[in-house]
């Protein structure tokens, strides 16, 4: 049968009568035992319950309390054995006390204790003042100062030296969801509680976290010399509860997967105001914010269903401030791992603002100031970024306006250039064309739309026009050699779709005086560790005297077409294709070809001219006529199937003399050869090198 506290109120007020029936003639009690068997209150419970009094005098009564188990509120586990002793319990009409107390037990949660109590219990209002000292808890101690009463209840207390690890373990054992940490970690709490009956009230905590080095098993959380102050409030509202939370960390480094941050030498601050519901399991945010010095500040509220699908449900976030590099490095780097933005340098300023509407995000402005974004690998670049970005998830476009000063692309330089977006729902699009800067030319866009993919990655498209470029700026720009003449063209239905880019229709280049095609464009990943590129090529009229002059290849003057069928690229090197460039039939433009250009075609090829020109009487023509030229390879598995314009004996003719003298004839004899070996070959002739072929 569980008997309510007020059955030992009744016991000690007992107490005093018996000692006063001590000092009447006939009476000499002096042991009185009371068994008070299971007693109850608000959340706990304790069974077999005895009271224990050894009269002293009038006044004082040496007392023990025993109970052989208490139940205690929920987290706070149980205690078994436990001896309350007061070897000098003073007693009067209103109050039981005693100043110098020991208190025995067994805790499931913090083992065998032997602590130092003080208490005070009025007896007509059933208050308990009570003070505890020395109770080993997680590898330091605790104090506790306790006022209870009925229903009312006020517990003060200091824990000196907590560790971290052991204080972890214990929350996650009473089913709070935190990772256990191991190392070296301490942890000194100060904390005022009050409430009514099981119910807190009111709560008022500080606690300074020192640790030397701590992680958790998963290596997901990490510290070392980490200097952390919390102080939070909670207080009881009608809905649930208010707290108040401020944490300052001001030395040290911590690492939350995938974030590391080291605490700059101003302090780094997290503020927030919120009100949960336990009811609606809602945390109603009325303010927050983020202060990292030199790096962020970030200020919002919202409503939040933790529970739910979609956790949050309203929320407004302010950027007040964002400084680069810092919060690249820090906070934006280790989410893009992996990606084409995992490796920048970065300067400048950005600020904006989110919303979070309905569990969705509604509406996004960014206000970047002189920011500058370079790849490390030289891929991409944009300088002096300034403008304003805005997005609304809406039918109502929003319009953001962007410029930069300079850029590139793979080393091409972009000149400045501003930008006019509209933006909404699923979509953004060029308000009006663009012309972007390039080398010495301009890139005109006519078109520009991006929206998401079918797998939540955005995709791409455009129209534009390429006036003309300096090939010669151009090959200096991409690292090869200088080319001759301009490049311009017509740019169609350009495609962007999960890292992959395609040209819908045909491609136009004109460059050395012809035109060249691509069909079939499509290049996977061109960002990434192994680009990869498809495309069928057509060349037509090539002005071959403006071709080889940029190569100093020798000179060769006529026409040239020529067609690249299924040529794939990884990392940029050709591994298959098949190539066939030859004389027009219907060219009726110069043909003649000088000693040097016949000598390095005889070189590549393996044709049986070569330095022999030098040793006979043809050295005493500076060029000569032919009829046709050309040369095919087909590469399959780093092997080039090689052959000419046409068969020879023993071989193919890759230059075809007229029927007039002085007659050349430029044989090739190599049917197979190694794309490698033949790269060599053609480097070092345009580079003006001697290569032994055997």
């Amino acid at each position: 049968m569980m008997l309510p506290w007020r059955r030992v109120r009744v016991a000690l007020l007992l107490a005093p009568g018996l000692l006063v029936m001590t000092a009447l003639p006939g009476f000499a009690v002096d042991l009185v035992k009371l068994r008070l068997g299971t007693i109850a209150g608000a959340g706990w419970s304790a069974q077999a319950v005895t009271l224990q009094l050894n009269l002293l005098d009038d006044r004082h009564a040496a007392l023990l309390l025993q109970a052989q188990r208490v139940a205690l509120p929920d987290g706070f586990g149980e205690l078994s054995a436990i001896t309350l002793s007061c070897a000098r319990a003073q007693f009067t009409t209103t109050a039981v006390s005693c100043a110098e107390g020991i208190l025995k037990t067994q805790s499931t949660l913090l083992g065998q204790q032997h602590i130092q109590l003080t208490f005070r219990y009025q007896l007509d209002s059933g208050r308990i003042d009570t003070a505890l000292r020395g109770i080993h808890a997680y590898d330091g101690t605790l104090a506790l100062r306790a006022r209870l009463s009925d229903t009312r209840w006020q517990i003060d207390a200091t824990g000196t030296a907590l560790s971290l690890p052991a204080v972890t373990r214990q929350l996650v054992a009473t089913g709070i969801a935190l990772p256990v940490v191991a190392g070296s970690a301490g942890l000194d709490v100060t904390a005022q509680l009050s409430g009514v009956s099981s119910q807190l009230q009111e709560a008022d905590v500080a606690a300074r976290l020192l640790a030397e080095e701590v992680s958790d098993a998963a290596g997901s959380i990490a510290a070392e010399n980490l200097d952390v102050s919390l102080h939070a409030t909670v207080k009881a509202i009608a809905t649930g509860m208010r707290v108040v939370l401020d944490l300052s960390g001001r030395q040290g480094a911590l690492y939350i997967d995938p974030v590391y941050v080291e605490m700059p030498p101003q302090p780094l601050q997290i503020n927030a105001r919120f009100d949960w519901s336990s009811a609606g399991q809602q945390l109603l945010l009325h303010s927050f914010s983020y202060r990292h010095p030199g790096s962020v500040l970030v200020e919002g509220h919202g409503l939040f269903s933790p529970a739910a699908d979609v956790p949050i449900r309203d929320l407004q976030l302010e950027l007040r401030q964002a400084n680069f590099p810092s919060l690249y490095d820090t906070y934006l780097r280790p989410w893009l791992y992996g990606s084409m933005l995992a490796d920048l340098d970065t300067a400048g300023e950005l600020s904006g603002a989110f919303s979070w509407e309905q569990g969705k995000l509604g509406r996004v402005s960014l206000d970047p100031v002189n920011l500058t974004v370079n790849d490390r690998e030289g891929r991409f670049g944009l300088n002096a970024v300034n403008g304003r970005v805005r997005w609304s998830d809406t039918t109502v476009p929003a319009r953001s306006e962007l410029a930069w000063s300079s850029g590139s692309v793979f080393q091409v330089a972009l000149g400045a250039t501003d930008l006019v977006i509209d933006a909404g729902h699923d979509y953004a699009r060029l308000a009006q064309p663009v012309a972007i800067p390039v080398l010495d030319g301009v890139l005109q866009v006519a078109d520009f739309q991006l929206q998401p993919g079918a797998d939540a990655a955005w995709r791409w498209q455009f129209d534009g026009l390429l006036e003309p470029v300096s090939l010669s700026q151009l090959s200096l720009a991409l690292g090869w050699p200088e080319l001759a003449g301009k490049l311009s063209g017509v740019i169609p239905d350009v495609r962007y779709d999960n890292g992959d880019l395609e040209v819908g229709g045909v491609l136009l280049v004109r460059a050395f005086e012809g035109e060249v095609t691509l069909r079939n464009l499509k290049l996977q990943q061109p960002f990434g560790l192994v680009p990869r590129l498809q495309v069928d090529a057509r060349a037509d009229n090539i002005d071959l005297e403006t071709l080889t002059r940029t190569f100093s290849f020798g000179r060769i003057e006529g026409r040239l077409d020529g067609r690249i069928d299924g040529l794939q690229l990884e990392s940029w090197r050709p591994v298959a294709f098949d190539a066939v460039f030859a004389t027009p039939e219907d060219d009726n433009s110069r043909h003649r070809i000088s000693q040097k250009a016949v000598d390095n075609i005889s070189s590549i090829g393996g044709g049986g001219v070569g330095g022999a020109l030098s040793r006979s009487f043809l050295r005493f023509f500076k060029d000569f006529p032919y009829d046709r030229l050309g040369i095919r390879c087909r590469l399959e598995r780093g092997i080039c199937d090689m052959g000419g314009v046409a068969a020879a004996p023993e071989g193919y003719y890759l230059v075809k003399g007229r029927l007039l003298p002085p007659r050349l004839d430029v044989i090739g004899y190599a049917d197979r050869v190694n794309w490698d070996t033949l790269i060599a070959q053609i480097m070092a002739v345009t580079a003006r090198q001697e290569v032994r072929v055997e």
